[in-house]
């Protein structure tokens, strides 16, 4: 693990190619001959080389440093409900490698562990990669996990309850692992590769097959004391639960019985339609299209109660129905949060398609190994 003064002048060498140690001084603050000792030993690691000079007006050239980011590789992990994804890649988010399978409906933790087990060790094998050469292995999990001691408290959906699913496959593995909440591991992709870069407050609203919501401040996921911030799905925006909604399913979140593409499909299937063109089915059916709409003011209001508590620069719409459906749900949000909200609240809302669609949990795992082990 890289101390925090070598995790910052690491990833200003790697945001700032070619930058000197001079530069790197100034701009941390600190004496150049600290941060000449902490680039050799960056350089000793492998994480960073000399790439030539640069001309000065006055005194010696600048030497240049550059980021080397196939020191080290990572492995990156999404699980969710019958659903397995698997990458490697180098310490900038490279992919080098890939796989996509789905898994058994219901599968005992056990059997769950050697599973990622034997999945690792041959994408390993197969890209020529020794152990040695992996910083860590990173999980993207749909489900509650705890920020200190990365236990799963309760993923439903893969059958695990207080279960240390990171100790477990890293001692069967001997590699360092971790696990996190999947949007929470999205979203990060979104801030290092997507549409977040540059942004230090962001809210993340996640619509899949279930709701979710992660929030960036000042650069870092906050993930709450117990791990239970995002939980976007449970929200409450109508006391008297008045309105009608798409499924009635009491393990699913208040608002996500209203919108989600698990209630979506419970709609469909009730006046049996398929889940091919979601909102295509929205054409010919008012009931339905009514009551999407009135699903998507929900969230709006949702948002609305975020956006009071948080005052993010931006809000990104994630997940596979939040950016493949983007401007229609959109369209919707914006109208439905120019009505909720006074002027002064609404004037800089600034609303995002998410860019990063392949790999992004998986990615976001990497990117949270990689801040966990070398503080990036």
């Amino acid at each position: 693990m890289l101390t925090e003064l070598e995790g910052s002048v690491l990833r200003l060498i790697r945001e700032n190619p070619n930058i000197s140690r001079l530069d790197i001084a100034k701009r941390l603050g600190v004496s150049k001959p600290v941060v000449t000792n902490v680039v050799a030993r960056l350089i000793t690691k492998g994480l960073v080389e000399e790439c030539g000079t640069q001309k000065t007006k006055v005194g010696r050239p600048k030497i240049a440093l550059r980021f080397v980011p196939d020191a080290w590789y990572c492995v990156g992990i999404e699980l969710e409900e019958r659903y397995f994804e698997l990458i490697v890649t180098d310490l900038s988010g490279r992919v080098i490698d890939s796989q996509e399978e789905r898994i058994p409906r219901s599968v005992e933790p056990d059997s769950l562990v050697s599973f990622c087990k034997e999945r690792v060790e041959q994408i390993l094998e197969k890209n020529h990669l020794p152990k040695e050469k992996i910083l860590g292995v990173g999980i993207g999990i749909a489900g509650m996990v705890d920020p200190t001691s990365r236990v799963v408290r309760t993923a439903p959906t893969i059958g695990l309850t207080n279960y240390d699913l990171a100790s477990e496959l890293s001692e069967k593995l001997d590699l360092d692992v971790i696990v996190v909440n999947r949007v929470k591991a999205a979203a990060l992709a979104e801030h290092r590769l997507g549409a977040a870069q540059g942004f230090q407050n962001v809210l993340f609203v996640f619509i899949d097959s279930g709701l979710g919501c992660a929030v960036l401040v000042d650069e870092k996921i906050y993930e709450g004391f117990y791990g239970k911030a995002g939980e976007f799905g449970w929200m409450i925006t109508d006391l008297d639960r008045s309105e009608p909604e798409l499924c009635k399913e009491e393990s699913f979140g208040h608002l996500a019985r209203r919108f989600s593409g698990h209630a979506i499909s419970k709609r469909l299937a009730s006046l049996g339609l398929s889940n091919e063109g979601i909102f295509d089915a929205i054409t010919h059916n008012a009931e339905l299209r009514e009551s999407l709409k009135g699903g998507l003011k929900h969230i709006a209001a949702a948002v609305a109660n975020a956006v009071l508590l948080f005052d993010p620069q931006l809000i990104i719409l994630k997940g596979r129905i939040g950016q493949n459906y983007y401007e229609y749900i959109a369209k919707i949000m914006l109208s439905t949060l120019k009505e909720l909200l006074p002027g002064q609240f609404h004037e800089n809302l600034n609303l995002k398609r998410g860019q990063v669609e392949r790999f992004d949990v998986a990615l976001g795992a990497v990117f949270a190994v990689q801040q966990r082990f070398m503080r990036l």
